[in-house]
């Protein structure tokens, strides 16, 4: 059982986003988040059999695969972002670390991570939001 048939069938929380369709007229777009979905699918498949992953290497986990597609969208797509969200907390976190005075600034790194988590929204179900 993968973990998408695990959960609650119409629960908001679980259900994956169709990525906007801007996103698949972009080459590294597409490849991205066919890996990522690769990736977790393997995951899955072998968290089921007791296995630990894909490999031992974190950035072909299935959070690394987000956070490069994250990355990648925000280097290439900066402008198709979607806005702050109200009702996501992890989006209120980001926006009071930015919104810190001049001398308290977080610096270039609050931003991007920042910049990526709205990324997230695009192609991420809220559910796994929280953290990153």
């Amino acid at each position: 059982m993968t973990a998408d048939e695990g959960n609650a069938e119409g629960n908001a929380e679980n259900q994956w986003p169709v990525p906007p369709p801007w996103m698949w007229g972009c080459a590294d777009c597409v490849h991205l988040y066919r890996t990522m979905k690769r990736v977790q699918d393997e995951t899955n498949e072998r968290r089921g059999t007791g296995e630990r992953g894909v490999d031992d290497d974190p950035m072909d986990s299935t959070i690394g695969t987000r956070i490069r597609l994250a990355h990648h969208l925000v280097a290439d797509h900066h402008e198709d972002l979607p806005d702050w969200l109200p009702a996501c907390e992890r989006c209120a976190w980001h926006r009071r670390i930015l919104a810190r005075s001049p001398d308290e600034q977080p610096g270039d790194a609050a931003v991007l991570v920042a910049d990526e988590h709205r990324a997230l929204h695009l192609f991420v179900p809220p559910r796994s939001l929280g953290l990153m």
